[in-house]
């Protein structure tokens, strides 16, 4: 089995989390409404595969339910209510110092890319950076990786990916990609923790 050479990190569940006792849908069905999450979510997805902005989306939906008392910049600022985990962070840093390849790889809309890109100086923290909204393609479909994968140059077996959603962990998976789940609530230490197990595993 060849060594892992690069790593893909996740952003949301991974490396940020909402504040404590925020809750998304929640806080948007108290602004729009019972129901209103999901449709919140459901227009955001042309916006995570960039095929519109996500301002837009929301524009369009509240115009098609004018019973909803908003504006688009009522809304757009939600996309913000998320907090780097500094250690998380500090632990990608430490990898890449060691040598190993960091390689952001998240599900984002304009908005919030532009957001994580230019006030939390994510790309910084990152050999490449792969937003969902400048690929056309969103996880956990998996010419998201196929896509990654092309670019590298590598095989399968020599990436790693770590996810909080299952479904975008079996998706790589079956490309042969070692993607392992981690849980949010398990923090940095669950963190370390899968990186033992995926680097030990290609030695």
């Amino acid at each position: 089995m060849s060594p892992v050479r690069a790593i893909l990190w996740d952003a949301d569940g991974v490396l940020q989390h909402p504040p404590s006792g925020w809750n998304w849908r929640a806080e948007l069905e108290r602004v729009g409404g019972p129901g209103f999450s999901d449709l919140v979510f459901e227009a955001e997805l042309p916006s995570l595969r960039g095929e519109e902005p996500m301002r837009d989306a929301l524009a369009r939906l509240l115009f098609e339910h004018p019973h909803t008392p908003l504006e688009a910049d009522d809304l757009i600022g939600l996309w913000e209510m998320t907090d780097v985990d500094p250690s998380a962070m500090a632990l990608v840093d430490d990898l890449r110092r060691r040598g190993m390849a960091c390689h952001l790889a998240t599900n984002q809309q304009d908005h919030r890319r532009a957001w994580m890109r230019d006030v939390l100086g994510y790309d910084r923290h990152f050999d490449r950076v792969y937003y969902s909204c400048e690929m056309g393609v969103v996880k956990p479909d998996r010419r998201f990786f196929e896509i990654i994968l092309d670019d590298l140059g590598l095989a399968p077996d020599q990436v790693g990916l770590i996810d909080d959603n299952a479904k975008n962990v079996a998706s790589a998976q079956a490309l042969g990609i070692r993607a392992l789940r981690h849980s949010p609530a398990e923090g940095v230490n669950g963190l370390r923790a899968l990186l033992e197990v995926m680097l030990a595993s290609s030695e």
